[in-house]
């Protein structure tokens, strides 16, 4: 995947290598495709880094051992309840519902995060693209990434090929600095360009083909309100008060200038989740800090008509143990995996599944990723059975046979 690192120097000096990388890993796409009348077009993924507790977000059992110190508040929707310090998100639930038996095995960080990224389980020997670059591959964007990761890891695109890997930012303004000093100073891609004499001399035509497009490409990409949309400066200041001041409301604000700019996925990942010791502590805070700017681009989107093609969907790693421990933390726990999911024309005000008074176990029917993705890419227009070719000859479907969930169908 491409990085967009955070200093001139490491972005400039290592342009030679680093964007003939990116020739590899990211070619920004193709024509912006249509789809069918009434489906989404755009997805963004609030990813909660290291496994968020279902007790303290949205499925607390308040009054009970298991249930801890949380108390929970009631909604926008008659009878629903969710975690307290989430009293914006509170009032927006009827634009969200909530999966509470979504089910996984994964219970280690690398393995989940693989499974909960591209829907299948971890097997070195058979990678999986990402659910963003399944996206890029189906739904392209032209001049400018069609899949964008702020802040964190975004996984690979496997078999589907480098042009569709996550275009990922760790600092979006400071990424928007470098690629406007590449703005004003277009002999610096004219130098890239010099420089691959001896590149184009050693290597197959296909590579250095592809390298010569990767900075044409950027040229492009640099004159594209891509660029501009990394700008959140460039917002009111009431707006972005609304989105918070701290890193991950910014990155939101952020990503909703990316949607509307046209890009057709984003990733925004929070880290801090994976609470060991002291998760009553931790999870308020983080709850305090999605609650804004979450439900900000809620707001936004829906004000500007974008939120009825756009699937917001917000997960981690896993869920977390009923059980508090000695550090009166919470371990890890994939048999309850957290999630919640609206916009894209998906109903709302949903309490999807439901789990015991202590929350040990699914009550009745459960879902598992497969089906959370069938069902995010049915709403994409993407077919979930679609079956993909693989570099090594072997056809693989888009999902591990997932079904769409039947509540949001």
């Amino acid at each position: 995947m491409l990085h967009v690192r955070s200093t001139r120097r490491k972005f400039l000096t290592g342009a030679a290598s680093g964007f003939f990388a990116f020739s590899m890993r990211h070619s920004l796409g193709r024509a912006f495709a249509a789809t069918s009348a009434g489906s989404a077009k755009r997805c963004l993924v609030l990813w909660m880094n290291g496994g968020p507790s279902q007790f303290e977000t949205f499925d607390p059992k308040p009054g009970t051992v298991t249930g801890g110190e949380t108390n929970s508040i009631a909604t926008s929707v008659p009878g629903l309840r969710i975690a307290e310090y989430l009293p914006e998100l509170a009032k927006r639930m009827d634009r969200l519902s909530i999966v509470r038996n979504l089910t996984s095995t994964e219970g280690e960080h690398q393995r989940a995060q693989y499974a909960m990224h591209t829907g299948y389980p971890l097997i070195p020997a058979f990678p999986r693209p990402t659910l963003g670059s399944i996206v890029s591959h189906e739904l392209p964007s032209e001049p400018f990434p069609t899949c964008v990761s702020i802040g964190g890891q975004g996984f690979g695109p496997a078999f589907l090929g480098s042009e569709h890997a996550p275009f990922t930012i760790e600092n979006p303004t400071e990424a928007m600095q470098l690629l406007n000093n590449l703005k004003r100073r277009r002999g610096q891609l004219q130098f890239l360009q010099a420089l691959g004499g001896n590149f184009d001399r050693q290597h197959p035509a296909d590579l250095v083909e592809r390298r010569h497009a990767v900075v044409e490409r950027i040229e492009r990409m640099v004159d594209t309100p891509f660029v501009t949309a990394l700008d959140a400066s460039l917002e009111s200041t009431a707006v972005r008060e609304r989105y918070g001041n701290h890193a991950f409301g910014s990155s939101c604000l952020v990503a909703r200038r990316l949607l509307e700019a046209g890009v057709r996925f984003v990733e925004v990942q929070l880290d801090g989740w994976d609470t060991h010791r002291d998760n009553a502590i931790a999870t308020r805070r983080l709850r305090e800090t999605i609650d804004r700017p979450w439900a900000a681009v809620l707001d936004d989107l829906s004000s500007s008509g974008l939120l009825e093609e756009t699937v917001v969907l917000w997960m981690g790693d896993f869920g977390r143990t009923p059980t508090i421990n000695a550090l009166q933390g919470r371990d890890h726990f994939p048999t309850v995996t957290p999630a919640v999911i609206g916009g894209g024309g998906l109903p709302g005000g949903l309490a999807i599944g439901q789990t015991d008074s202590g929350g040990n176990a699914i009550e009745g029917d459960s879902y598992k990723i497969a089906d959370l993705f069938a069902t995010l890419l049915q709403r994409l227009d993407i077919d979930p059975a679609k079956e993909f070719q693989t570099t090594f000859g072997s056809p693989t479907p888009a999902t591990d046979k997932g079904q769409v969930v039947a509540e949001l169908a």
